[in-house]
């Protein structure tokens, strides 16, 4: 739900935005996906290659990194996505961007940095103010 989402908030907000992508499409030609979310000419020209990841800090893996900080649980699973994805977005020319969400709500910084930018380019594309569409508003 949350990767659908934000996927319609891409569209609004950026042109060409594509779904599930990556399957082989490296030279390893590996089974996996590392964008659930392709944003074509991102930053600099680059795509980025968001992967939604929702993560408890409960969870058995990462409950040590969890009780250290209230985003340990995040940064260890954005650790993780990056250690599994870099390689593959890296052959294909990409920026890999783990969404990572905790269950208690908190976003990591990337993620955060993601929504702050499609929430500036959506206000701009609206022709409204960016405050409109600030994570800040979206809290209240």
């Amino acid at each position: 739900m949350i990767r659908d989402i934000l996927v319609e908030t891409c569209h609004r907000a950026h042109k060409g935005v594509k779904v599930e992508v990556g399957n082989n499409l490296s030279r390893d030609h590996s089974k996996t996906r590392p964008a659930d979310i392709l944003l074509p000419n991102w930053f600099l020209g680059r795509t980025a290659a968001l992967d939604v990841s929702i993560t408890s800090p409960l969870n058995p893996v990462i409950l040590l990194e969890a009780r250290v900080s209230a985003t340990a649980g995040a940064q260890a699973t954005e650790s993780r996505k990056h250690q599994a994805n870099d390689p593959k977005c890296s052959d294909l020319g990409w920026v890999c961007v783990p969404m990572v969400i905790e269950t208690y709500g908190a976003w990591e910084n990337e993620a955060a940095a993601i929504i702050s930018t499609v929430a500036s380019r959506l206000a701009t594309s609206m022709c409204q103010p960016k405050s409109i569409y600030s994570m800040r508003s979206m809290a209240d």
